[in-house]
């Protein structure tokens, strides 16, 4: 793995690359995550014959913290990325959480830029949203996202005492699972760098999108156990969908499903991109 800052029309954004050589798979994260979440998924997807770029979205340093933090300016970037990694030849794309929900818009957006899709644990924001209001349960799950909206002091509640609200998500969403020590250390580091944006994401808005039909071949995965967003979340996405579109929701895996079950997940991407 080699870091390295990315010159875009958009600013200069850290991307963590795998490979030399192959057809270029872009990660994008989600929250509270960075690049490295893809380090082990990575090294599979080499070893298939690609190359890998992991991206740490705007608001995560050392990409960019200042500028809008919508999710449409968060696809734009996306596409600045891809446009400077590949500017003639279309790539795959994994994303999860956040970074899932930003690829369904860029899909929409530029089908040609895109070969095939793997999303991990983010469903469509339309459909979130239409959906979460049917379920108190979800309602509940999704309290942090109300907390966050108290600006400073959210900021400075989640950044107390090393992290300890983070933690605290990473048990809820994934229970029986804990975050590798290794991985854990490196988000806090690129948390202390960046707050407040990663929180101050939730605060710019990005759930009103269009629900545009998505011609990129798309397998969704979530975990049954998932404490962050129910896999109800998903229903009616299907729809959009118009060149292929698999969902598998698996047993005992809550929010992380690349961590949790990795050689799982690794088999199942590298046969989804190479079908």
């Amino acid at each position: 793995m080699t870091f390295t800052q990315v010159p875009t029309s958009r600013g200069s954004f850290g991307v963590r690359c795998h490979g030399e050589t192959g057809e270029l798979v872009v990660c994008m994260h989600g929250f509270p995550d960075d690049a490295s979440t893809f380090d082990d998924l990575a090294t599979a997807l080499v070893g298939a014959g690609y190359r890998v770029a992991a991206v740490n979205l705007r608001g995560y340093a050392p990409s960019p913290l200042d500028g809008a933090l919508g999710l449409d300016d968060l696809v734009d970037d996306l596409l600045a990325v891809i446009d400077a990694l590949s500017p003639d030849a279309p790539v795959s794309l994994i994303g999860h959480d956040y970074g899932a929900q930003l690829s369904y818009p860029a899909m929409a957006r530029v089908p040609h830029r895109w070969r095939r899709a793997v999303l991990l644990a983010g469903a469509h924001p339309a459909f979130v949203q239409r959906n979460a209001k049917r379920s108190l349960r979800q309602l509940w799950m999704s309290r942090y996202i109300a907390f966050f909206q108290l600006g400073g002091y959210a900021d400075r509640r989640v950044a107390r005492h090393d992290f300890a609200y983070i933690e605290d998500l990473w048990r809820r969403w994934s229970p029986g699972f804990t975050m590798p020590a290794e991985h854990s250390a490196h988000v806090k580091q690129t948390l202390r760098a960046s707050m407040p944006k990663p929180v101050a994401v939730y605060r710019a808005g990005g759930f009103t999108v269009a629900r545009n039909r998505i011609a990129v071949p798309t397998l969704y995965i979530h975990g049954a156990d998932d404490g962050c967003a129910q896999a109800l979340l998903t229903s009616g996405q299907d729809t959009l969908f118009t060149h292929g579109y698999m969902t598998e929701t698996w047993d005992g895996v809550g929010h992380y499903p690349h961590l949790e079950q990795p050689n799982r997940t690794a088999a199942r991407v590298t046969g989804w991109l190479s079908s």
